[in-house]
């Protein structure tokens, strides 16, 4: 049976994809948001914890075979709590410049580019992918807490003079993350019409599902390979569906941030939400501004035991940073963080304390997948 479909269309003027959207959708509320799919979660067993203001599936049972899953063959992950922001016209390449570290006017249509969004004292604000969807459209996907944030940046850095028009699609669209190294397979044995063309890093396609449009990039944030899907709500479900079929695992937001962590990938909350500068954050190879001087900077610790986000880092008696980040790996069977330190004591070695046991400074990233001969 066909998904029911929702009502949708282009922005008048802004060319390119847009997804499908739910008329009527609310504006974001102060209030907990829940995911469009969140029922057929919580009938696969997901166990629900709050990320910000989000209720996420933490796992679905066994968080270490989801994992294990993501790191050997493949899993879907719902990452729709990631904004979705689309900003259209004949200046919006302009608008996005003003706000976003990177420039974006020589991103090829059908292309995207990652990159951050900085503040006016020059601090991350938030960390984004954009994909060029069109002439003259771009979709922004960023972090999850900063929807808001982004929005208002971008409403407010218009000129008046331009032709720009800025919508937030994340409440009326949904972004499904295929990822690990048996994806692309996965995909092509058994949604064979979800990846519609062979497909390059961070090379994007707009396509038609099941009578629905829909966008489809090449990418991940765990270090694996992946394709991230944007979709409406009715779409994804059936895209989750098929997989589901073909025994793809969901995997919930535990196996996502340890593998996240274990890559070194930072996330604006909570690794940069203290204010960060991009050379701070360790962004500077992502943005292509080559090494800048940092006093501290984002760094990958070993520890013995696990602590919580803003935990003092000690070298003797004082205090050099703090921890961001903290998890028990599944792959390396150790406790890791990201932690800001003073970059003096930023070396991979260093001998530091953190909650009182000792800790150690190490070479990023922790894991990295072998690649085959």
């Amino acid at each position: 049976m066909r998904p029911q479909r929702f009502s949708g269309g282009r922005p008048p003027g802004g060319g390119g994809w847009t997804p499908e959207v739910r008329a009527g959708v609310s504006q974001p509320q102060a209030s907990l948001a829940r995911l469009a799919l969140r029922e057929h979660h919580a009938a696969a067993g997901a166990k629900f914890r709050v990320c910000g203001l989000w209720e996420l599936p933490a796992d679905y049972g066994d968080a270490q075979a989801e994992h294990a899953a993501l790191r050997s063959s493949v899993v879907v992950f719902d990452r729709s709590h990631r904004s979705r922001i689309l900003v259209s016209g004949t200046d919006a390449a302009d608008l996005l410049g003003r706000v976003f570290a990177r420039n974006v006017m020589g991103i090829e249509e059908g292309r995207a580019v990652r990159t951050v969004a900085l503040d006016e004292c020059g601090l991350v604000g938030d960390i984004a992918l954009i994909v060029r969807t069109g002439a003259i459209s771009y979709l922004v996907c960023g972090e999850p807490g900063q929807r808001q944030w982004t929005v208002a940046r971008l409403q407010g850095a218009k000129a008046e003079d331009f032709d720009a028009r800025v919508e937030d699609r994340t409440l009326a669209t949904c972004t499904l993350a295929v990822t690990g190294p048996g994806a692309e397979a996965t995909l092509r044995e058994h949604v064979a019409d979800a990846l519609p063309a062979a497909l390059e890093p961070l090379q994007s396609v707009a396509f038609e599902f099941h009578g629905f449009r829909a966008l489809v990039t090449r990418t991940s944030d765990t270090g694996e390979d992946g394709f991230e899907f944007v979709l409406a709500p009715a779409a994804a479900l059936h895209l989750m569906q098929i997989l589901g079929t073909a025994g793809v695992l969901l995997a919930g937001d535990t196996a996502h941030e340890t593998a996240r962590i274990e890559e070194c990938i930072p996330a604006y909350s909570p690794d940069l939400e203290i204010g960060l500068t991009p050379a701070e954050a360790g962004l500077d190879a992502l943005l292509g501004i080559g090494g800048s001087a940092a006093e501290r900077v984002l760094c990958a610790v070993i520890l013995e035991n696990e602590v919580t986000a803003g935990t003092p880092v000690m070298a003797g008696a004082l205090a050099v940073g703090e921890v961001r980040s903290c998890v028990r790996s599944f792959s390396l069977g150790a406790i890791i963080a990201l932690a800001v330190i003073d970059q003096r004591h930023s070396f991979p070695g260093a001998a530091l304390v953190v909650g009182g046991r000792p800790a150690a400074v190490v070479a990023r990233p922790f894991y990295r997948r072998r690649r085959e001969a």
